[in-house]
């Protein structure tokens, strides 16, 4: 089993690396874990919203560049 996690607080993501670290001798494998990741995360939050990580079904089938045009031609 795998599991993958995103932590925007350093300091629980320090206590949560801890507690993860004591179940290594039980068999629990820490892949990867990457604190400038984590930095160019917050520097990121910083800059604005990312909406590429919001899904919205409704859209699915919406042509982004074609729903642009129609709501030009509007006005």
């Amino acid at each position: 089993m795998q599991l993958t996690i995103n932590i925007s607080n350093e300091q629980l993501f320090d206590k949560i690396l801890w507690l993860l670290n004591s179940f290594r001798n039980d068999g629990l494998e820490i892949i990867e874990h990457n604190r400038e990741n984590f930095k160019l995360l917050i520097e990121q939050k910083k800059e604005g919203l990312d909406f590429s990580s919001f899904k919205v079904d409704s859209f699915k089938e919406l042509d982004g560049l074609e729903y642009q045009k129609k709501i030009r031609n509007e006005w």
